[in-house]
């Protein structure tokens, strides 16, 4: 893959600075949802993919697993992967694709090289929290694949061992536990979803400035309170779109949008089809 810059993606082929450099990083931002990424692999090579926000689902031998910020993926060389059938999200990720003979040679000793690799094809668990400090890392790589600068090859591998080291090193066990409080929002939502929920009503729940509480909401579930309320609201016209016979403009005055025009283009934000595209498919494979 030849290097690419644009403001929603940013993909550099480090073997374009030098061929010993066997990797590929990227820095994606899908500001709307697009169509469901295909099932791929990548050939002997290891694929890292850390959100910075957003969420996802991807799929890998048939069992899918959820994703959102602060959680780092991992495929395994030649493993068939994709999204299934769920559109690529409104997200931002680092994706980094690294042949593992690449990794078996990246340090300057060559036992704790292969020791690097062995650990990572052996994590036990595929998705993992990470600290978002390893953000500064992908930025780091970026920049120097960007813009080469004297020593760049020699700061390239310094950071991307640092970087595979830190993931290994810095993985949280446990995903964030989610306070009371804030589970008594998450059911305020989702039992209000015909109504239209204010962030002022929201902070009041947890005693909370409406500033604190977006921050705060954000820490735990991942995406700031308004989208995952909108998100909520469209995964609801979802169901009433498959197993009812109410019409589009009906569902969205339901659920509290201001017109159907706008129900639509917030439906396809998230999903990548119009309300009347997804009913639609959804009857033909129903038949």
């Amino acid at each position: 893959m030849a290097t690419q810059f644009s403001t929603k993606r940013n993909v550099i082929d480090y073997t374009l600075i030098d061929s010993f450099f066997n990797f590929q990083l990227g820095k994606v931002c899908h500001i709307s949802a697009h169509p469901p990424l295909e099932e791929h692999i990548h050939p002997n090579a290891i694929e890292l993919t850390y959100f910075i926000s957003g969420e996802q689902v991807y799929t890998v031998e048939g069992i899918s697993y959820f994703l959102t910020s602060g959680d780092l993926f991992i495929t395994f060389p030649n493993e068939k992967h994709s999204s299934g059938n769920f559109p690529k999200g409104k997200s931002q990720f680092y994706y980094l694709i690294i042949d593992q003979s690449f990794i078996a040679k990246l340090l300057f000793n060559k036992e704790e090289s292969h020791m690097l690799l062995e650990h990572l094809l052996n994590l036990k668990d595929r998705v993992l929290k990470i600290d978002s400090s390893i953000s500064e890392l992908f930025e780091i790589l970026l920049k120097y694949g960007m813009s080469p600068t004297p020593y760049c090859k020699t700061r390239i591998q310094s950071t991307l061992t640092n970087l595979l080291i830190s993931i290994l090193e810095n993985q949280k066990t446990d995903s964030c536990v989610i306070e009371h409080d804030m589970l008594k929002v998450l059911h305020y939502i989702d039992t209000h979803l015909y109504e239209s929920i204010s962030l002022s009503n929201l902070a009041k729940i947890v005693h909370l400035s409406e500033g604190r509480f977006k921050t705060k909401f954000k820490q735990y579930v991942g995406t700031p309170p308004a989208e995952y309320i909108l998100r909520q609201k469209i995964n609801h016209a979802k169901l009433l779109l498959q197993n009812s016979s109410l019409s589009i403009t009906t569902i969205s005055y339901q659920l509290g949008f201001s017109s159907s025009q706008y129900f639509s283009t917030v439906f396809k934000r998230f999903t990548s089809k119009s309300p009347l595209v997804y009913r639609n498919d959804i009857q033909n494979i129903k038949q």
